[in-house]
């Protein structure tokens, strides 16, 4: 019984034929052909011409033909063909079956050729993604290096101008102009956020502030905010909370800032709260809660997972458009300083942050307020200030905001050839450093700078004027020994209380 289902699966995979040196088959076990006795071999299949040749050879000799493509009576075959001649007269031929042995190794070399294929496309694609990345980083951080200069004209001059005696309709104008102004400014630098977050270079830089102090500025800021739109603004500041801290204030401005914003965007009557209280000090850390509370019009739960996605709105009528990037970057501010944010929010009823975030203890500063120089507490009549600008709407901001003072007198140098002169012969008291300039760029002169043979001159404070802020070139300024940086767009408090910091 075995012998008969073995005889009906069996298939034979090798076929032996004796032919003459006529290559006429003499004998054949029909593994393949069947029936072929007494035919010419190449009657077979037309390959066989081509060994027809070899028939009348020396004995004792043996040919391997591999890889050879036939069709027989029942199928179609790879095999590798042997020719032996085993007389003068007659040669025994081999026809093995090596189909399945030939499509297992051309699926094997597919499937490699295919992988490496794959592995090139894919290497293709990471170049090219990373050079569309770097042409995004570049366009995004030169766009907004240009656009900053034409911003800082225009708050500038809002500031001036709201200065002057104006009606109360030319009042209300210019009210909307400053609103946009810092709208725009708030969305370039939004922009540049999220740009360095993709990239990585993003980084916090870690100071010394008092937290009772940072607060008491932040919630009187944005009370006035909420009283504008007729909103009741409520805080409770926690009692055991560390007087001096150790982080980045710019950024836990940014995160809160951006939350409160948000909370009075989207809220048109009642009130927004913050609290802020104290979770618990361990290891000269200080982990702290903060909580927004609005009564806005809230989130549906299907949309609560959407909020903290790049370039997304959950309400996007036209009244509340935006980037959609402040959430986002909040996400990944709380991420990067290792805390952790939550939402809980119900629809037409209001929406409620609440994030937690640790900071080390300074327990060498002493609660203290760190007290700026004015021009007014100091003994000099006037204080010369050097510009190094070739922008004319930089120049007359400038000038316009330090005329105003009463206390500096202005010069400005256009062509950096001239600089190390001017600075010999005039011996400033502060350089405002353009960082772009033609054919140079800033920190290129403040290197030149601080190589002068002069004490007194290689020392003079540097102030980079720029709206490249990359932490790349942050770095970049201090290696090259400039004091501060003064970001465009500015206005006049930033750019006074920067000044302020240097002058002797």
């Amino acid at each position: 019984m075995l012998a008969k289902h073995k005889l009906a699966h069996e298939k034979a995979i090798i076929q032996y034929l004796i032919v003459d040196k006529k290559s006429i088959i003499l004998e054949s076990d029909d593994a393949f052909f069947s029936n072929v006795t007494k035919q010419s071999i190449t009657s077979l299949h037309p390959f066989f011409e081509s060994i027809t040749t070899l028939l009348d050879l020396e004995e004792n000799q043996e040919y391997l033909f591999s890889c050879i493509h036939l069709e027989t009576d029942n199928r179609n075959i790879i095999a590798d063909i042997t020719l032996k001649t085993f007389s003068k007269e007659h040669a025994l031929l081999i026809i093995q079956d090596l189909t399945t042995h030939y499509d297992n190794y051309q699926l094997t070399a597919q499937k490699r050729n295919e992988s490496v294929i794959d592995s090139q496309i894919l290497e293709l694609k990471n170049k090219y993604l990373i050079e569309k990345e770097e042409f995004k980083n570049t366009f995004i951080a030169n766009f907004s290096h240009e656009i900053r200069e034409p911003l800082s004209g225009i708050i500038t001059f809002v500031d001036i101008l709201g200065k002057t005696n104006l009606d109360s309709e030319q009042k209300d104008y210019l009210n909307i102009i400053n609103t946009s102004s810092n709208h725009l400014k708030h969305m370039i630098e939004d922009i540049l956020d999220i740009s360095k977050i993709e990239v990585g270079k993003l980084n916090l830089i870690e100071d010394s502030f008092n937290l009772s102090e940072f607060l008491e500025e932040f919630v009187f800021t944005y009370k006035i905010k909420a009283e504008e739109k007729g909103l009741t603004f409520l805080n409770t500041i926690g009692e055991k909370l560390p007087p001096q801290i150790i982080g980045d204030p710019y950024r836990l401005k940014q995160i809160l800032g951006n939350l409160i914003d948000n909370a009075i965007k989207y809220t048109t009557k009642g009130s927004i709260t913050l609290n802020v209280s104290l979770n618990q000090v361990r290891a000269n850390k200080a982990s702290i809660h903060f909580q927004i509370i609005d009564t806005g019009i809230g989130i549906e739960k299907e949309n609560l997972d959407k909020v903290f996605t790049s370039f997304t709105q959950v309400d996007t009528t036209q009244r509340n458009k935006g980037t959609g990037l402040g959430l986002a970057i909040v996400k990944n501010l709380v991420s990067l300083m290792d805390g952790n944010i939550s939402i809980d929010s119900e629809f037409n009823e209001g929406t409620s942050f609440a994030l937690n975030l640790s900071f080390k203890l300074d327990t060498k500063t002493k609660d203290k307020k760190v007290e700026v120089a004015t021009v007014e507490k100091l003994g000099k009549d006037k204080y010369h200030i050097l510009l190094v600008e070739n922008s004319e709407i930089t120049q007359l901001s400038v000038l316009k905001i330090l005329a105003a003072q009463g206390k500096f007198y202005l010069d400005i140098v256009t062509n950096p050839d001239t600089l190390i002169e001017t600075i010999q012969n005039q011996k400033p008291d502060i350089i405002l450093m353009d960082i772009n300039l033609p054919n140079t760029t800033g920190d290129q002169l403040a290197i030149e700078i601080r190589q002068l043979p002069e004490k007194e001159l290689k020392k003079i404070p540097i102030l980079a004027l720029t709206g490249k802020v990359f932490p790349e070139d942050l770095k970049r300024y201090k290696k090259a020994k400039i004091n501060d940086v003064i970001s465009k767009p500015f206005d006049e408090k930033s750019l006074l209380k920067t000044i302020h910091k240097y002058l002797k």
